[in-house]
């Protein structure tokens, strides 16, 4: 019975040991991990995901990139990279928060919200807007390597075809400013990530209101961004 005790009391012993050890080593790791800072509007959110928490873009790329990342999601809705928008991003706690958070990498996603008909002035005022946003990133201490996404493809639901989609969302200004997002990375020399062009043709991903993904849509853009900053 005695030597029972005994080796009961060593297993319980090497347990807590080994749970402190891996509690050290976790954060060991989460201190050494190359931070993602996810920034965008709704899609990237994750805004009628089911299991949001889980599906949502920024959380399947942490689960593609690995223990070596720590992906944080600072999507807000509705948000413009436009400060003229009528949500502008940088006035969010969001947009604060990313920056705090000293991010080595940055994957920003907007557009969708600036082509609404109350926000959409013209290309060069997106241009310009948007060129002010991305370079509060990079010139962070942390030289952070940014990658620009294009918005992704809009679709019409209930048969509509033309006219403004829901929320306003205006299919033509879509379509220029993911010609201005491609500009802006060309300007800069920061690498685009053409999420437009992976979700055209796929509207069984949008048929919750033809603008937001599902979680298909969202692990096809995660797989994109994923296979961006892996190249």
């Amino acid at each position: 019975m005695k030597q029972t005790k005994k080796i009961t009391r060593i297993i319980l012993t090497t347990l807590v040991i080994l749970v402190g050890l891996g509690g050290i080593l976790l954060t060991f790791i989460n201190a050494s991990a190359i931070k993602v800072a996810a920034i965008g509007d709704s899609i990237t959110y994750g805004s009628g995901i089911t299991n949001r928490d889980q599906n949502n873009y920024p959380s399947t790329l942490q689960h593609l990139l690995g223990i070596k990342y720590r992906v944080k999601n600072f999507g807000s809705s509705g948000r413009t990279a436009m400060w003229t928008g009528n949500k502008p991003y940088i006035e969010e706690q969001s947009y604060e928060d990313s920056l705090n958070f000293s991010p080595d990498i940055v994957v920003l996603m907007f557009g969708t919200n600036d082509s609404k008909a109350q926000n959409w002035i013209d290309k060069e005022a997106f241009k310009k807007q948007y060129r002010r946003l991305i370079q509060s990133y990079r010139t962070l201490e942390t030289d952070p390597v940014v990658y620009l996404c294009t918005p992704a493809t809009p679709y019409y639901i209930n048969e509509n075809t033309k006219g403004t989609m829901n929320f306003n969302i205006q299919q033509d200004k879509v379509n220029e400013i993911v010609e201005a997002c491609k500009e802006l990375a060309e300007e800069l020399e920061i690498e685009l990530v053409n999420i437009n062009e992976v979700t055209k043709g796929h509207p069984e991903w949008f048929t919750l209101d033809g603008i937001h993904p599902d979680a298909n849509g969202a692990k096809a853009i995660a797989k994109a961004v994923y296979h961006t900053i892996k190249k």
